[in-house]
């Protein structure tokens, strides 16, 4: 029973100017299929090398380890790494972010039963070392300039602070970013972003369909307020991981309508990527741009494990902002 709650609560899981609306043939699947080996993909990330990691939820599985598949950049996977599971006793990796001479920050949901964690992998040994512990639901991860770490609990409806020392601080909003009881799907506060100049954090709020965002400064937040709400079936149903791109939009996956949206400056809808045939969305889950290409992960909860477990990708008219610590050059595999 336990197993089927965890697994519903995951299913719950540009430009100045307006966009043309975006041809769904434009969204390619990219790399092979990944269920026998990073089955439901939730977690995205890129290094500067330019290889894509895409994380396993791992929803079929009650114990064990979980794995992260390394694809280069023509979709190929070069590598897969196994996360051992924590004291929850099983890996369920969501969503990840690559700091260059750090390593992969991966958050572990490790079953949903408060023994949530993140730690950071090193991609060329596989070594893993833990960064926090304590959640319930740890999801996504963005970094500040001054190096702080932060993390969104869907369960909790908060944000969690990681200091480079170590040490932590939370912040809760339970009344915006927690999600209600009869809410669907029962997850609250899911991709987070900050914005160029840091002056917000952007929350993807799932279980409403919203896009809020959070008053920045100097590593404090403060007022929360919507920036954008979806429609049930249409942009932003489920809203779940996102990414700027250069231009200030907001590129939103929407895993209960299968697409990505995007968002203008001002928070309206301005494209939407769907893709068709084989080649469609399967609840993407996590966003990440390498240039102008817009890499997905999909976490086919509801296909099962015979569904789409895979990356897809697209080209979106501008690239995407600079993530803080991503500078191009040769990968690093992070030391330890």
């Amino acid at each position: 029973m336990r197993k089927l709650v965890i697994a519903l609560a995951f299913a719950s899981l540009l430009l100045a100017q307006p966009a043309a609306a975006a041809s769904p043939s434009e969204v390619r699947n990219f790399g092979p299929d990944l269920k026998t080996r990073c089955a439901f993909p939730e977690g995205i990330a890129a290094d500067p090398s330019g290889r894509i990691y895409a994380s396993s939820a791992n929803l079929a599985a009650s114990s064990g380890p979980a794995n992260i598949c390394v694809l280069d950049r023509a979709g190929n996977i070069v590598d897969v790494i196994a996360v051992s599971a924590g004291p929850g006793g099983v890996a369920q990796l969501l969503g990840m972010l690559f700091v260059p001479g750090e390593g992969l920050y991966v958050a572990d949901f490790a079953g949903g039963g408060g023994a949530g964690r993140v730690v950071r992998v090193n991609v060329r040994t596989h070594d893993v070392a833990l960064v926090a512990s304590g959640f319930f639901a740890p999801n996504a991860l963005a970094r500040d300039g001054d190096g702080n770490l932060w993390v969104s609990d869907s369960f909790t409806g908060s944000i969690t602070k990681i200091r480079p020392d170590g040490s932590t601080k939370n912040f809760a909003y339970p009344k915006e970013l927690k999600p209600a009881a009869g809410e669907f799907p029962p997850f609250g506060a899911n991709g987070i972003a900050f914005d160029r100049e840091e002056s917000y954090l952007y929350v993807a709020m799932t279980s409403r369909d919203q896009i809020l965002r959070i008053q920045h400064d100097d590593g404090e937040l403060g007022a929360i307020t919507i920036f954008a709400t979806g429609t049930p079936g249409g942009a932003l149903d489920g809203a779940d991981g996102i990414a700027f791109d250069v231009k200030g939009n907001l590129y939103v996956c929407s895993n209960q309508s299968n697409e990505v949206a995007v968002l203008s400056p001002g928070g309206q809808v301005i494209a939407e990527y769907r893709g068709i045939g084989n080649n469609r969305f399967s609840n993407p889950a996590s966003p990440i741009f390498r240039g102008r290409s817009v890499f997905v992960s999909n976490l086919a909860l509801f296909e099962g494990p015979a569904g789409l477990h895979k990356v897809s990708v697209f080209t979106a008219p501008y690239p995407g902002a600079p993530i803080v610590g991503g500078d191009e050059g040769e990968a690093d595999g992070g030391g330890d």
